[in-house]
């Protein structure tokens, strides 16, 4: 795969920890609480690889830009562009956030895969004709996730090794 697009809570990176700030938009207690989140076990090996073969990566996020940013600073994470809750509107389900990751990436639909926690990952993926792969090892939406349109699902982060090969 030429090009990769990953949600970030709860697929990248357990942020449960920050659920309550994040939701009561208290940014700067989310902020402090970074230290305390924790990458999911086998992603390290994952973003080694994109890193290693120069696979070009976005992050398409709800969340705003300086949150996103600080997660990929405190976990280095490889990412050439971020689309965040302002970057594009209207947000996920629609696929205008996935479309700008492509337009960013300079990507066709083709050749981008895309991973996510939740259905709205799948349905902006699926809109925007990205092959979207359904994450279980964070969501909070198994039974919907279940039911969502994915066309893969994967339980365990080294999975994305054997879609991105």
């Amino acid at each position: 795969m030429k090009h990769i697009i990953f949600d970030m809570d709860l697929t990248l990176v357990d942020t449960t920890c920050l659920e309550e700030a994040r939701h009561s938009r208290n940014w700067n207690l989310a902020y402090s609480l970074i230290p305390q989140t924790t990458m999911y076990p086998e992603m390290d090996e994952v973003l080694g690889i994109i890193r290693k073969h120069q696979i070009k990566m976005a992050i398409v996020s709800t969340s705003p830009r300086p949150y996103i940013e600080r997660l990929v600073s405190h976990y280095s994470i490889p990412t050439q562009y971020i689309v965040s809750y302002h970057d594009a509107k209207p947000i996920k389900p629609h696929p205008a956030p996935m479309l700008k990751a492509l337009e960013l990436m300079g990507a066709l639909p083709k050749d981008t895969i895309s991973f996510g926690d939740r259905v709205i990952d799948i349905q902006a993926s699926n809109a925007a004709g990205i092959e979207s792969v359904a994450c279980f090892w964070g969501t909070k939406e198994k039974a919907d996730l279940l039911r969502s349109d994915y066309s893969h699902a994967i339980i365990r982060p080294s999975e994305i090794l054997t879609l991105i090969r």
